[in-house]
């Protein structure tokens, strides 16, 4: 084995350490949400209508069918019907009146508004309790306002809770069918 021409190989070994890291659970969040209700004061005016129905008897000749006219807040209908003479005619036999009547109530009503509230707590590992978030520390801005919103700071127990008082909408959005005119009438 003394070769001279014989090589010999010797191989040169290295090491190479690679770390990984394995996901570890150490704390979470928990988010609890509840609804508290509150009771608000709607307010709303009510119109009532009615219609007043009057028939008047006229006999008046005229010469073909009346249009449906509107003095003041009363529908006059006339109804014409042909009578025979020596000559045809036209004699409006009635004409029916429709006044409109508006009354106007107003009612109050309470009722319960809904709104939920959500509880924040760091928890670890195990699932106790670490801190808890307090709401209102951070607001988001609604609807592009570029002033930050005001938070009233939610106590965590109820009996300390300042009551506002309850809040009054009034809502109104009422159309008469008589209020379209002569034209309009079907």
């Amino acid at each position: 084995m003394d070769n001279p021409d014989s090589e010999v190989v010797v191989p040169v070994l290295n090491e190479e350490l690679h770390a990984d890291a394995i996901p570890v659970q150490t704390g979470g969040v928990r988010v609890t949400k509840h609804v508290e209700g509150h009771d608000e004061i709607l307010e709303q005016e009510l119109r009532k209508g009615r219609v007043e129905v009057k028939r008047v008897n006229t006999e008046r000749v005229v010469d073909g069918p009346q249009p449906v006219q509107r003095v003041g807040n009363t529908l006059v209908v006339p109804v014409v019907s042909e009578v025979l003479h020596v000559e045809k005619q036209w004699v409006v036999t009635e004409e029916i009146h429709l006044t409109q009547i508006e009354e106007r109530e107003t009612v109050q009503q309470t009722v319960t508004v809904n709104r939920e509230q959500a509880d924040v707590q760091r928890v670890d590992e195990r699932g106790n309790v670490v801190s808890t978030i307090p709401s209102g520390t951070e607001r988001e801005s609604t609807r592009g306002s570029s002033a930050p919103e005001r938070s009233a700071g939610r106590s965590n127990t109820r009996a300390n809770s300042n009551v506002s008082p309850p809040k009054r909408k009034v809502l109104s959005n009422v159309r008469s069918i008589l209020d379209n005119g002569p034209d309009n009438v079907p």
